[in-house]
């Protein structure tokens, strides 16, 4: 989400890294902070379950499931 227009930052879609669900970036309710970039994810039982291992979701074979 890093862009030069901080007003850019706060708009648009991202997917939750856990599970692949679109969420709204201006209204996401959950999000983390991790090495530098911000999170977003669509509730809490994702985001705890990032944080508690967050490199899981960056492996490549990893795959998000509903």
């Amino acid at each position: 989400m890093s862009t030069s227009d901080p007003g850019a930052a706060q708009s648009g879609i991202a997917l939750d890294p856990v599970c692949g669900m679109e969420v709204e970036i201006a209204t996401a309710r959950h999000t983390t902070e991790y090495h530098g970039e911000t999170y977003v994810f669509c509730g809490k039982g994702c985001k705890l379950d990032f944080e508690d291992d967050p490199e899981k979701y960056f492996d490549p074979d990893y795959v998000p499931s509903m």
